[in-house]
């Protein structure tokens, strides 16, 4: 994850040393390397999308204080900055939203599925169907891309007047239930046409709130298009991410230095810490490239170069090639790559085996702790259960979800850890885990309730680069309590009860 703010200026400074690059060189660089080089520009926009909405979040407060205390330009100065990291992602997947796989789903009428596409829309109620698809209960944006461009109709069966490509294309999004559909989750929307062929428009459709675990969605045309060729792909669940408006107090007038500052002030150790890791898996791709393709040597040798120039343009250690050298903000960790989920069930959402180079390890992530999924471990129950405010009853039931999507998500995944060199008595191990285009799986849990934040004393955190994961934790802990409806566990609290226990 990495804030807009830096992204811009990394992908500017990589454009420039591109740029000089190509003009010492004019020889065509390698497939192998752009196709590299481009997987790490995907990556990092993935990883940096979830904390640059909850800065932009930041500046939507800025910019209320600010307008509180009549300071209206630089209201509308920090409006415009929210709009420029607004329009920055458009068009990109959030790092936590849920795919709708076509593999997993039912194709109804006309429509096939090629790949990660849906096609051939040729008749009414076309569509595809995800029967007890497994949802955490929230509110989500459902997103997709889409083109829609005309058919080559001439001299085939749909050169009539009847067949005539249409400008615009309705679909339906439901929630379908044992009664039918659910009216408050039918959204019918309209696709437009596109300016050629090969480009795609992400579409945003919602917000839409599942009460129930699993569901059956189902999107669907409302009328067939067989002179159009209509594509859709890359259909996701967005959460919604909105804060609660502040009280009067918060209100209070700020002058916008002020604002902007805080604002800031909150992700900078955040920002080091996201461009190094997305570097460090960029060097790794690239020495991996010259293994397996050693003419590609030198080029590689040049790109990491240029990597570290880059690094060089942010003050001391900071920049990407801090990542590249032994010391590092995580020196000591070990650091293990492409890890896989072992068979068996995970012991609890946040403790599991994990299994490298013929080695099965049990691992424990740091700085979350689920709720056990069963009940022989009294005062851990009672532990999660004051933190959330919930019955004892149900943190078992709460434990029992961690662990299922802890197992879904994690399984075929390619997992990277960081693990502390100190061990539990048991052997277990400490760590920090990483998934590709996702980031920090403790983040996950705690963005969906199902895990609490654990903070060891103060002393204990050896780095800034662990503070700063901790404070990442602790944010988005406080934003999934206060989000409406509550996610997880805190949808079981007196708080999201209205002061009453469920």
């Amino acid at each position: 994850m990495l804030p807009a703010l830096v992204l811009i200026c990394t992908l500017h400074a990589c454009a420039a040393l591109q740029a000089q690059t190509q003009a010492q060189t004019p020889a065509p660089e390698p497939p192998a390397l752009t196709a590299t080089r481009a997987s790490f520009m995907r990556q990092v926009m993935a990883e940096s999308q979830l904390l640059t909405q909850q800065y932009e979040r930041a500046l939507a407060k800025a910019e209320t204080e600010v307008a509180a205390g009549g300071d209206y330009e630089e209201a509308r100065a920090i409006r415009q900055r929210r709009e420029q990291l607004q329009a920055l992602y458009a068009g990109t997947v959030s790092s936590l939203a849920t795919p709708l796989p076509l593999t997993q789903a039912r194709m109804m009428g006309s429509v096939q599925a090629a790949g990660e596409t849906l096609g051939n829309w040729r008749s009414n109620g076309s569509g595809a169907e995800w029967v007890n698809f497994r949802l955490m209960p929230g509110s989500y944006h459902l997103e997709f891309e889409v083109n829609m461009s005309d058919a080559p109709v001439a001299g085939s069966i749909y050169a009539s007047s009847k067949f005539q490509p249409q400008q615009s294309a309705l679909f339906e999004f439901d929630e379908v239930t044992l009664l039918g559909v659910a009216a408050e989750n039918h959204r019918t929307f309209e696709i437009k046409r596109s300016p050629d062929e090969t480009t795609f428009t992400t579409v945003r459709v919602g917000p839409l709130t599942f009460s129930r675990n699993p569901v059956t969605l189902r999107f669907a045309a409302t009328s067939g298009y067989p002179a159009n060729i209509i594509r859709v792909r890359n259909l996701r669940l967005v959460p919604v991410t909105e804060t609660a408006a502040p009280s009067p107090a918060a209100a209070a007038p700020t002058s916008s230095a002020t604002a902007m500052q805080q604002a800031s002030a909150t992700l900078k150790e955040s920002i080091d810490t996201a461009r190094k890791a997305a570097a460090a898996k960029y060097v790794d791709e690239l020495h991996d490239l010259a293994v397996t393709k050693p003419a590609l040597q030198g080029q590689v040798d040049a790109e990491i170069r240029r990597m570290n120039r880059l690094g060089d343009q942010k003050n001391g250690q900071t920049g990407m090639n801090a990542i590249a050298s032994a010391g590092g903000d995580f020196s000591g960790f070990e650091d293990i790559s492409d890890a896989r989920l072992a068979d068996e069930e995970p012991l609890s959402g946040d403790h599991f085996k994990v299994v490298h180079e013929g080695r099965t390890l049990t691992v424990r992530l740091l700085w979350v702790d689920c709720a056990p999924p069963e009940e022989d471990d009294a005062a851990r129950v009672k532990r999660f259960a004051e933190h959330f405010n919930i019955e004892v009853e149900d943190v078992v039931a709460v434990g029992r979800t961690a662990r299922e999507f802890t197992a879904s998500y994690l399984r075929d995944k390619p997992l990277r850890l960081l693990i502390r060199p100190d061990r539990d008595k048991d052997g277990t191990m400490a760590a920090l885990l990483f998934l590709p285009n996702v980031g920090l799986y403790q983040n996950v849990l705690i963005n969906h309730g199902l895990a609490a934040v654990v903070a060891p004393a103060r002393e204990k955190q050896h780095s800034a680069m662990e503070r700063a994961f901790l404070a990442t934790l602790s944010a988005l802990e406080s934003a999934a309590k206060n989000r409406r409806p509550a996610p997880g566990a805190w949808a079981l609290s007196a708080e999201a009860n209205g002061g009453r226990t469920p």
